[in-house]
């Protein structure tokens, strides 16, 4: 009898202290700004972002899956299940790459991470560009008091349907800030430059709600509007970000 009544107080004690480092999960939200945070993911933690982002002439949903394999490196996987384009609907391309953290937000530097992501064309014919894309960003984040603000600076290789690439540069500003209680607000510029004889340059802001309903669950809301180029007027966008769980509970940090 006492060594049941041992057993049971055990298992107790580490269901509890499972539940307790589970509940000490941050979700990271990438959402539902163009830019990136250079912050990754918790180590061993898996955290996965879904969206949808709705205008007159596109919608389509998207997601995103992370794992932070170190405190520093996160291995991403992203892809877009649904695409509606001018009447073609149908599978979107899918993207798989990292982020790597070099230094920590501090007095005197803000966090700065680099990252890499390739695209494979799996989109549906007639969607996407139906070739191999290469980027690599630089991100920059930094919390100012309450404001959190995240730089990126964006160099795509475009693959060509004859071999070879073109490229251009993406440019995005975010800004965030809590409002009251649950509720924070996001704000962005983002613009990108014309490839050589192909994609034409656009630029947009955005503004968004965020609701934080636990610290491993965020949902999102908001609006982007043109500023110049062939991208649609007003897209509504909405979304959630959640933190699964961490795999490597129970194991030593790094």
């Amino acid at each position: 009898m006492k060594q049941t009544l041992s057993f049971c107080l055990i298992t107790f004690a580490l269901a509890s202290n499972a539940a307790r480092a589970q509940d000490e999960i941050v979700a990271v939200p990438n959402r539902p700004t163009v830019s990136t945070t250079a912050e990754p993911v918790q180590r061993g933690v898996l955290e996965t972002e879904w969206g949808i982002d709705a205008a007159s002439s596109h919608q389509d949903i998207n997601d995103l899956f992370k794992f932070g394999l170190t405190s520093n490196f996160e291995f991403r996987l992203a892809n877009t299940p649904m695409i509606a384009d001018s009447g073609t609907h149908g599978l979107g391309d899918t993207a798989v790459g990292f982020k790597y953290r070099l230094t920590r937000d501090s007095d005197h530097l803000p966090s700065i991470s680099l990252m890499y992501m390739l695209k494979a064309p799996t989109a549906a014919s007639g969607l996407e560009s139906g070739e191999t894309d290469h980027s690599f960003t630089f991100l920059a984040s930094k919390d100012l008091g309450k404001s959190h603000f995240d730089f990126n600076l964006v160099g795509n290789l475009l693959g060509t349907p004859r071999g070879g690439f073109q490229h251009n540069l993406l440019n995005a500003l975010a800004w965030s800030h809590p409002i009251r209680g649950k509720w924070g607000a996001t704000a962005e510029l983002s613009g990108v430059t014309a490839a050589q004889h192909g994609v034409p340059g656009s630029a947009q802001f955005l503004t968004s709600a965020i609701y934080t309903l636990k610290q491993r669950l965020v949902f999102d809301m908001g609006i982007a509007g043109r500023i110049e180029g062939e991208i649609p007027h007003a897209m509504f966008v909405t979304g959630v970000t959640y933190s699964v769980a961490n795999l490597y509970h129970g194991r030593r940090n790094d």
